[in-house]
C-alpha cells in the first residue's frame, strides 16, 4: 500500500511539473535551465577551488615546517623558529579557509607545532621523536 501511495505521489509530482513546465514558454524554461546550470556550475567550481587552496596552505606549511625541522638538526634554532612561525601562519590561514569545517586534527597539528616552536623560544631541545610526530600529522593532513 505504501509502495503504491509513493508511486502515485511520484507520478503527481511528475506531472505536475510538466504541466507547469509545459504552460511556460520555450525560451523561459530554456532561459530557467541555463541559469540553473550555470549556478550549478558556479558552486562547484568554488567548493573545488576552495579545496584546492586549504591543499595548497597545507603543502606550503608542510615545506616550512620541513625547512625548520632541518635547521633544528643542523642546530640553528633562531632560523627554524621562523620557519615555525611561518607553518603555523599557513595552517591558521588554513582554518581560516575551512571556517565551521575546522578539523580536530588540524588544530592538533597546530598545537603540537605551537609546542615545538615555544620549546626553541625557551632555549630547550627538540627531541626527533616530537619533530617525527608532529611531521606525521602534517601529513595526515594532506591525504
Amino acid at each position: 500500500m505504501k509502495k503504491f501511495l509513493a508511486i502515485v505521489l511520484i507520478l503527481g509530482a511528475a506531472f505536475g511539473a510538466g504541466y507547469y513546465v509545459g504552460r511556460q514558454p520555450p525560451e523561459e524554461v530554456k532561459k530557467q535551465l541555463q541559469e540553473l546550470s550555470q549556478e550549478v556550475v558556479e558552486q562547484t567550481v568554488g567548493l573545488v577551488e576552495g579545496d584546492l587552496l586549504v591543499q595548497k596552505k597545507f603543502l606550503q606549511a608542510m615545506s616550512g615546517f620541513l625547512d625548520g625541522k632541518a635547521k633544528i638538526l643542523a642546530g640553528k634554532p633562531d632560523e627554524a623558529i621562523v620557519e615555525l612561525e611561518e607553518t603555523l601562519d599557513y595552517l591558521e590561514e588554513a582554518v581560516k579557509m575551512k571556517g565551521e569545517e575546522t578539523s580536530d586534527a588540524l588544530l592538533e597539528t597546530m598545537s603540537k607545532i605551537g609546542d615545538l616552536r615555544r620549546s626553541l623560544a625557551d632555549g630547550q631541545a627538540v627531541s626527533q621523536e616530537a619533530l617525527d610526530e608532529a611531521q606525521e600529522k602534517l601529513e595526515a593532513l594532506l591525504s
